[in-house]
């Protein structure tokens, strides 16, 4: 995240939200980025939050779902959120409340998959990943499949936020082992039997078949991210 890195590298930050923070793996991002920030994470999931409390015992992390931040207004300098739009049930709504909670001058930033221009290793990705949302749907989770790039800039335009910067972030790609192939496949299965009671199950259950043949074809890799830093623009908040 250089580029992260340079953007804050002569801004003030002294105190971020990371919204949908899950088990913390942005807060290790945040850290290196602009270290000795006040941090602060919040989510809805108690489990990811207790790991992440364990990971990163200096950080302030809350219950709380990102349509509802329970804190007053200008109250942070950043609000990040990272690898969670797509299980946001109202986008809008949590842009615009990360948009509250941050003070004028303030910024946002937005760390996302996307879903068009992959090569064959991160297209297995973006099934397996549409697969899991699939199955979480079905099981009354919220969860997208993933945005196309254009998509994510959208939301963040819309939400009345001024786009500074935008970069994509890869990560290199990884020679599968067959025991990490098994490992995959274990895991489609136990999603899919999540479901098995369902009308769905069979479908799912080829579709699963499907993914582990192109993992054993192709392999996997993570499907690229787009990285974006607005700009707060207050005069723009109803």
């Amino acid at each position: 995240m250089e580029h992260l890195k340079q953007f804050f590298a002569d801004k003030k930050v002294e105190s971020i939200l990371d919204v949908g923070t899950g088990t913390g793996d942005f807060i290790a991002v945040l850290k290196e980025v602009v270290p000795g920030a006040s941090l602060t994470g919040v989510d809805p999931n108690k489990e990811s939050l207790l790991e992440a409390t364990q990971t990163f015992p200096d950080v302030k992390f809350k219950e709380m779902y990102g349509e509802k931040l329970d804190f007053a207004d200008n109250t942070f300098d950043v609000a990040s959120i990272s690898m969670a739009l797509h299980h946001l049930p109202d986008i809008s709504k949590t842009l615009g409340e990360m948009k509250r909670i941050v003070k004028p001058g303030g910024w946002i930033i937005v760390n996302e998959l996307f879903s068009d221009n992959l090569n064959s290793a991160q297209e297995v990705h973006k099934a397996m990943h549409h697969f899991r949302s699939k199955i979480d749907r079905l099981n009354g989770v919220s969860h997208n499949e993933t945005f196309e790039k254009s998509q994510i800039l959208q939301f963040v335009e819309d939400a009345g936020f001024e786009i500074r910067l935008h970069f994509e972030n890869r990560k290199a790609a990884k020679q599968l082992s067959a025991e990490d192939i098994q490992e995959r496949s274990k895991k489609l299965t136990e999603m899919l039997e999540q479901v098995n009671h369902k009308p769905e199950y069979l479908d799912l259950k080829r579709e699963a078949e499907q993914i582990t043949i192109a993992l054993k074809i192709h392999g996997f890799e993570m499907a690229t991210r787009l990285v974006i830093v607005a700009a707060v623009n207050k005069t723009q908040l109803s």
